[in-house]
């Protein structure tokens, strides 16, 4: 049977292996119906926001991306503002937005002259939030870890922790102020030798969108608040 270390191992090389795979095609080989769009927008702040949009062709989990050519061209349109979206790498767009707030709406368009423009995606930005400094040492077998972030929402919150002694740990929880983690839960990644560490708390309240019904079925608009705290964590 393998061990925990060789099966994260094994892991991490499938991983490297599929990213190392990816593929592209030009947009121009493909109809917009068969596009997954995959459009998340990060505010990591109150003010600014990242629109960031994969293009896919095979559906949501594909490794084939679509290199936009020709005429085709991604906008962005946020409160009156419209940029044209900058590729980030084969397939995949950004745009940044200042000014942004709670409820500001995002509208994407993928302009195609050659074929169906697909306008209908578009979304509102959840509410900001401030994500409280927990203790900054906890034993994660002896002691729970307290998360707390205020205001609370109706909106969806997930929680992610990571770091170098830790599997990570992740977690859709109620928006409702606070979370605990209870001890014994972050699991070490070496049981015989546990170590401390730093252990990044990645917050992301999320708000879903609506994405084109002219793109592929998989595709999705989803919008974040994303936040960010660390602590150390010992055996």
């Amino acid at each position: 049977m393998f061990n925990r270390i060789a099966l994260a191992s094994l892991c991490l090389a499938s991983l490297a292996s599929v990213a190392c795979s990816k593929e592209t095609t030009s947009s121009v080989n493909v109809k917009t119906g068969g596009i997954a769009a995959l459009i998340d927008v990060y505010a990591d702040d109150e003010t600014n926001a990242t629109v960031h949009v994969e293009l896919k062709v095979g559906g949501s989990s594909s490794n084939t991306y679509v290199d936009l050519e020709g005429d085709d061209e991604l906008r962005a349109t946020v409160g009156g503002v419209t940029k044209t979206f900058t590729a980030r790498d084969t397939g995949i767009y950004e745009a940044k937005f200042s000014g942004v707030e709670e409820d500001t709406e995002f509208v994407v368009t993928l302009e195609r002259p050659d074929d169906v423009t697909a306008s209908g995606n578009s979304g509102t930005l959840p509410a900001p939030y401030t994500l409280d400094e927990p203790a900054s040492e906890l034993s994660r077998e002896e002691e729970e870890l307290v998360l707390s972030w205020d205001p609370d929402s109706r909106d969806k919150m997930t929680l992610e922790l990571d770091g170098d002694c830790i599997y990570p740990f992740k977690k859709d929880v109620p928006d409702t102020g606070m979370y605990t983690v209870a001890p014994g839960t972050l699991d070490s990644t070496n049981d015989d030798e546990p170590e401390a560490c730093d252990v990044d708390v990645d917050a992301r309240r999320t708000r879903e969108g609506q994405a084109d019904s002219k793109f592929d079925p998989e595709s999705y608009f989803r919008l974040h608040q994303r936040r960010q705290v660390t602590f150390v964590s010992n055996p």
